[in-house]
């Protein structure tokens, strides 16, 4: 592809501006989830304005950071480049954003600070709103584009959200090239896309219902029938009406929006990338042109700045740093282009030897007793010949073999594993357990990294209890317990409760099984210690989300007791979320803390319970929960503040 630096500035300026514009529309409406009837204003839009501002808004604000570090690391730019100033410099934390920071501060690194713990937020909208980015430092080379968008998908996402991501970015850069109308946009993106994916599927029933019918109510009902999710910014429902609004609104920017806009769910999100697709095809000229929209500001949210506010000014670097890239792959050309040393770039590596490493079984969690093995890769930011060692420093109660490893970096970059092993009496063990790493070259130069384990949950287990569904005494030798059975109207009924009987158990979750206020002392008195129904049983839960099916083989309806020790470093005041499926009830030292009695769809965030006060040392939690049919999630987390919160992780769990 040839385009001039004019038009190629021309269309970046588009892309965000029609994302800004148009994020702005939607934001005020985001999470409603239902068919609305928003009528078009210019006001609205903002039209006829010399001059607007967007309010904050974490679709572009991350874009921002991923220029930041692309302007200090070039194109060899690496996904824990990525989620380095993710975590230092954004302030955000709902969902998969928290989960990410969580993971990273454990010591985990891209793919897993993505995949592992996110149960809920895998497949959201997070990962496709920024993608303009890769595109416009990719145009006209939808494989790069593609390739880029999958180094920053994966810090929080995995999978199909990850696809997505990519298939807005490979649309993206096609659209730079000036050949293809949006229709057209949208089918071929999609021949870039595995389609073996859920994505593919979604993507190719909404572009065939649009090709059928232009009643967009009848075809929103038909893709939350096939894709619905009850989370607004779940990837399915939303990209599917992202590619509807683009279909049907022919390339006409004001119609395109308020289709989006009018379907609900993640409307800031929907509404920003169809306006951004748009803003690429028509350019900054024409949407001034055609729409009488006036220069754009933009307001940040992160912790970053840039030499001004204006949306102008952003578009212009991040063109001057596409240069990069073009100039490396030599697949497009940008005629007309600034020559010379580009002034926002400092082009250097921020550490010369990358440090990569893989789980066994891509499982980070580690146990009293147990040993992980993991896999040392060692890479060079550039081409380099060096040789040196690193040494591996473990925490308290950890040991770590070998300590000590030689390596040499050449034509073959080197390889090899430790194993960390966890001493099985280990008093307290810390979630956040980090490997420190000691590299030190031949030359004398010193750099430090670092990698983390993360500690399993120490629960005791008792249980289970389980109810029949009718009452009936045990029968003496000779005899029937037929009879003991509620007598039905008829033969028939009093069949089907003999069957009923047969058949199934229930959980009475009512019946207090145990002394559950006692379970929630220290110490246990020594009468129910020497009782064999308060033997109980350990078990180690490896991810905040567990079921019954974690620490039980049976499948029966029943009712589990199961206690933690909580130890926190200090006093402190935090947020408890607790997700659950059914009936519980949670005690703290005692103290009934949360409760549901109703049967719910599990979220990481069911119940918030604010001010809950954590003492310095051991904090006893008590659970009753309760299997009533096939399903048994539970989870509970400690956020700092309130919802949308950074998740703790200076928490451990003792011996029990």
């Amino acid at each position: 592809m040839n385009i001039s630096w004019n038009e190629f500035c021309d269309r970046v300026y588009g892309c965000f501006m029609g994302k800004c514009i148009a994020g702005t529309v939607g934001a005020p409406y985001e999470g409603y989830k239902g068919i609305m009837d928003v009528q078009y204003t210019p006001e609205l839009f903002g039209q006829a304005q010399s001059q607007s501002e967007t309010v904050p808004n974490d679709d572009l604000d991350l874009q921002v950071l991923w220029l930041e570090v692309i302007e200090k690391t070039g194109p060899n730019f690496t996904s824990d480049d990525l989620a380095k100033a993710f975590y230092e410099k954004c302030p955000y934390a709902p969902g998969e954003y928290a989960t990410f920071k969580k993971n990273y501060e454990l010591g985990l690194r891209p793919p897993l600070t993505g995949s592992f713990n996110n149960h809920y937020y895998l497949e959201g909208m997070g990962a496709p709103i920024r993608a303009e980015i890769w595109a416009c430092l990719a145009p006209g080379e939808p494989l790069l584009a593609a390739e880029l968008a999958g180094k920053d998908g994966c810090l929080d996402h995995k999978g199909e959200s990850v696809v997505a991501e990519q298939y807005v970015a490979v649309l993206e850069a096609l659209a730079f090239t000036g050949k293809y109308d949006i229709q057209t946009l949208v089918v071929k993106a999609l021949t870039y896309i595995d389609e073996r994916s859920k994505f593919y599927q979604m993507a190719g029933r909404v572009i065939e219902l649009c090709g059928s019918t232009k009643d967009w109510k009848q075809i929103l009902t038909l893709i939350l029938r096939d894709y619905g999710h009850p989370d607004c910014t779940n990837l399915y429902q939303n990209m599917g009406i992202i590619l509807m609004a683009l279909l049907l609104g022919c390339g006409n920017f004001i119609t395109t929006v308020m289709l989006a806009l009018n379907c609900g769910f993640d409307t800031d999100c929907t509404c920003a990338t169809v306006g951004s697709i748009i803003g690429i095809c028509e350019g900054a000229r024409n949407l001034h042109r055609k729409y009488k929209f006036g220069d754009q500001k933009y307001a940040l949210g992160v912790k970053t700045t840039r030499r001004s506010d204006r949306v102008l000014d952003l578009a212009v670097d991040i063109a001057r740093a596409a240069l990069l890239f073009t100039d490396r792959y030599k697949k497009t050309v940008i005629s007309g282009a600034p020559s010379g040393k580009m002034p926002v770039i400092e082009s250097k590596a921020s550490f010369p030897i990358r440090l990569s490493i893989r789980y066994e079984n891509d499982d980070p969690t580690v146990a009293p007793g147990e040993i992980k093995r993991i896999s040392v890769h060692l890479e060079p930011a550039m081409r380099m010949k060096v040789a040196g060692s690193i040494q591996f420093t473990a925490p308290s109660g950890f040991s770590i073999h070998p300590k000590e490893k030689k390596f040499k970096i050449g034509m073959f970059n080197p390889d090899f594993t430790v194993n960390v092993a966890v001493s099985k009496d280990i008093p307290i063990l810390m979630e956040k357990n980090i490997i420190h790493c000691t590299i030190t070259l031949e030359n004398g130069d010193v750099y430090r990294q670092s990698f983390g384990v993360v500690g399993a949950q120490i629960w005791k287990v008792y249980g289970p209890f389980w109810e029949n569904t009718s009452y009936a005494p045990p029968p003496r030798a000779m005899e029937s317990y037929y009879q003991s059975l509620p007598a039905g109207s008829s033969e028939s009924e009093s069949l089907t409760i003999l069957r009923q009987f047969h058949l199934n158990m229930k959980a009475d979750w009512k019946k207090e099984y145990l002394e559950e206020q006692l379970l929630g002392n220290a110490v246990l008195p020594q009468e129910l210690i020497d009782d064999p129904t308060y033997k109980g049983f350990i078990v180690y839960i490896r991810k905040d989300k567990f079921s019954f099916e974690d620490f039980m083989s049976n499948t029966m309806p029943c009712v589990v007791y199961l206690v933690r020790d909580d130890y926190a470093e200090s006093n402190r005041t935090v947020n408890l979320q607790v997700g659950h499926c059914d009936v519980f009830r949670l005690w703290q030292d005692g103290n009934l803390l949360a409760y549901s009695d109703c049967v719910e769809h599990w979220t990481p965030e069911n119940i918030h319970v604010r001010n809950v006060a954590l003492h310095k040392g051991c904090n006893r939690f008590v659970i009753k929960a309760a299997r009533s049919s096939t399903v048994s999630d539970f989870s509970m987390m400690f956020t700092k503040d309130g919802p949308c919160t950074d998740i703790i992780t200076a928490l451990g769990s003792g011996r029990l």
